[in-house]
């Protein structure tokens, strides 16, 4: 009878246990390690002061210089003996030597580089720039959703002209390009000749007088014109791909200080944002 009391009541107080830590808020759970911030009060202060105590000093960086660049030159100087003298196996180990010690730092260096950056993810952001193939493939779906966003914005602001002549091998390839680039952008595009040349996928102009003004000695070309501007950019020229003109017109955009913010109204679910301005973009001259 007293055995079974003892494990009545041992039950009870099991169950009452049970209960007690059931009721408790999670992040309460101490032994689970949540509030270890409030049993280790100050480490982070703890933890500054001693990287700033820990940090180089100018000196140390201006010797760790030396020594590399002392390191790199004898190095170079072994490798110049090995070569000078292959016959001496001497100078040849003492070159292996040299490098096999290169190549141990430079394994160590990789080892701790991945450690640091484990120890402290906030260096590398993994979301702009995925390690892995499945964020790759996230962020090149966004960077594509971004870009045909932004040539979409684009179409809207300027207006393509293909120049052509008769004869002229390479144009209708070029043309039947430009009309799938502009069918995917919505790009509206006009065709100049010189000669009377028609082309097969756009309205044709003949305007002799204007591509010399231009000075355009090459056909085809593309021209891009700023609407309401007297600005323009060539964009292709000779048989270039679909591809090559996205690439030249995206570069148009950021020279035109295409943003982010425009597009977000058109396309909610975008997150991305180009904020960098390319100053490198190629116009025709005046």
């Amino acid at each position: 009878m007293k055995n079974k009391i003892l494990t009545a009541l041992f039950i009870l107080f099991q169950l009452l246990a049970l209960n007690a830590n059931a009721n408790q808020n999670f992040f309460e759970q101490r032994y689970r390690g949540w509030l270890w911030f409030d049993e280790n009060a100050g480490v982070e202060e703890e933890t500054q002061e001693l990287e700033q105590a820990t940090k180089p000093t100018l000196a140390q960086m201006e010797q760790a210089k030396a020594e590399n660049e002392e390191f790199a030159k004898e190095l170079e100087l072994l490798k110049h003996l090995a070569v000078r003298h292959p016959e001496n196996l001497e100078y040849i180990k003492l070159y292996k030597l040299k490098e096999k010690e290169m190549m141990d730092n430079a394994q160590l260096l990789g080892i701790n580089w991945l450690m640091a950056n484990f120890l402290n993810p906030d260096i590398v952001d993994e979301l702009k720039n995925p390690q892995n193939i499945y964020g790759r493939d996230i962020r090149s779906d966004i960077q594509q959703k971004q870009d045909r966003a932004t040539l979409s914005l684009l179409s809207t602001k300027v207006e393509l002209f293909v120049f052509r002549q008769d004869g002229c091998t390479h144009c209708p390839v070029l043309e039947k390009h430009l009309l799938n680039f502009a069918k995917k952008h919505s790009f509206k595009v006009e065709a100049i000749s010189p000669d009377h040349s028609k082309s097969e996928y756009f309205k044709t102009h003949t305007s002799p007088d204007l591509i010399e003004a231009l000075g355009l000695t090459i056909m085809p070309t593309v021209i891009a014109v700023v609407n309401d501007t007297r600005q323009r950019f060539e964009l292709a020229r000779g048989a270039v791909s679909v591809v090559d003109m996205e690439e030249k017109a995206l570069l148009l955009a950021k020279h035109l200080g295409i943003k982010a913010e425009e597009e977000q109204s058109a396309i909610k679910s975008i997150p991305m944002q180009l904020t960098n301005k390319d100053q490198g973009c190629t116009s025709c001259q005046e």
